[in-house]
């Protein structure tokens, strides 16, 4: 505790504050920048609490007024990624004297890293070391999980929030305002699933052809005899269809007398219908003359098709919402997962939401699973799993075997390890 403004001061006093122990003890004993009150090195940016004692020349008891044994840095601003060492120097943090940080209601330290921390009392410390926050210190949310692509993918899970404090020197902390752990970004949501196909017979018509051989047994073609008049009576025309080994009389699946310019002819589930010009002939032997056309052949019949209709593709998942913390103010609520395809066969299924974000020290939820896709003919395919949420930050990580001395007298979210 620092002497006394006014008023008396005792040698007692001096010693309690300066030197301890109970030997006697000289003015002479007190100058700063000796062994007992020191001078600050060039690196520290703390204020010397005894910065009005001499270092030389006469001394006298007046001169301790308000004086004490130490450094104190008092933030006037806030800041990110705050350690101890680079506030009071490498060289004096490693040296045995008391060192005091005090943090006033009006400032805010945080970090905007995950792998970082807002305050750190780092390693190579030494003395005692006392902390004083009457303002906030907070750690740095998580990210939210991507989203799981259409079709069943998975959401990706959220990453964890960060610390708060890290303590790797033995210290005293008093909070008399928040220390706040980043939240845990949510889990994204997962993709929806394909719809089923759609399996169906359909009739169509078939055809073979159009063709014309003319080799028994394979015989295929379509023949008309016209005999040529110039005067009635009419022309008579005889009609021979052929189709392979077709069993109407040696295979003739007609043949007679047919109107002129018949070109199809239907025997059972098969149609016969007349193709294209193949060879024209003339026999002048008969009276009125012969002419013989031969065509090419087609023939239709029924047959059933299958089809497939493919299922509608899954809409994709919504992105996990980020966790709290002095990068994002507020937690982020999961975005929405897109709707599935539409489709002639099965539906596709919707993509889920992804998770809420986690507040000051709290876990992100996780993404929801992905809808399943409607079932037709065949199974609609099962919606992708959602992503789990990240851990939250701790309010205060310590390094074992540490000795921390924490006092909360403020608000603190999340864990103080022990």
């Amino acid at each position: 505790m620092p002497i006394t403004p006014s008023g008396a001061v005792s040698f007692s006093d001096l010693r309690t504050e300066f030197v301890g122990g109970s030997d006697a003890i000289s003015l002479g004993d007190l100058y700063r920048g000796g062994s007992n009150i020191r001078a600050k090195h060039p690196t520290n940016t703390a204020d010397n609490d005894a910065a009005s004692v001499p270092e030389s020349g006469a001394l006298d008891v007046s001169d301790f007024y308000g004086q004490g044994k130490g450094f104190t840095f008092t933030y006037s601003t806030g800041g990110t990624d705050q350690n101890l060492s680079d506030l009071f120097g490498a060289t004096d943090y490693a040296v045995d004297y008391p060192k005091n940080v005090v943090i006033p209601a009006s400032v805010t330290l945080g970090t905007n890293n995950t792998s970082e921390y807002a305050l750190e009392v780092d390693s190579g410390g030494a003395g005692t070391i006392t902390i004083t926050n009457n303002g906030s210190i907070i750690g740095a949310g998580g990210a939210g999980g991507g989203a799981g692509s259409g079709n069943s993918g998975v959401g990706s899970a959220g990453s964890a929030g960060g610390d708060a404090i890290k303590v790797a020197s033995a210290c005293t902390f008093v909070n008399n305002g928040s220390v706040l752990a980043g939240g845990g970004g949510a889990g994204g949501g997962g993709g929806g699933g394909v719809g089923g196909n759609l399996s169906q017979q359909t009739q169509v018509t078939g055809q073979e052809g159009p063709t014309s051989s003319f080799g028994s047994p394979s015989q295929k073609y379509w023949r008309t005899l016209n005999h040529q008049q110039t005067a009635p009576p009419a022309t008579i025309v005889e009609t021979s269809v052929h189709w392979g080994t077709n069993p109407f009389q040696a295979g003739n699946i007609a043949n007679g007398p047919l109107p002129l310019g018949t070109t199809s002819i239907t025997q059972g589930q098969y149609t016969y219908g007349r193709g294209p010009f193949v060879a024209q002939s003339y026999n002048y032997d008969q009276s009125p003359p012969l002419v013989t056309r031969t065509y090419g052949i087609f023939r239709t019949f029924p047959q059933t098709q299958q089809t497939q209709a493919t299922g509608g593709a899954g809409g994709a998942g919504g992105s996990g919402g980020v966790g709290r913390g002095y990068n994002n103010p507020t937690a982020g609520s999961g975005a929405s997962g897109s709707a599935g395809t539409p489709s002639t066969a099965g539906n596709g299924g919707a993509g889920a939401s992804g998770g809420a974000g986690g507040d000051y020290g709290q876990a992100g939820a996780s993404g929801g699973t992905g809808t399943t896709g409607t079932p037709s003919t065949t199974s609609g395919t099962a919606g992708g799993a959602g992503g789990s949420g990240g851990a939250a930050g701790l309010a205060v990580e310590k390094a074992a075997p540490i000795s921390l001395t924490f006092t909360n007298n403020g608000t603190v979210s999340g864990t103080v390890q022990s």
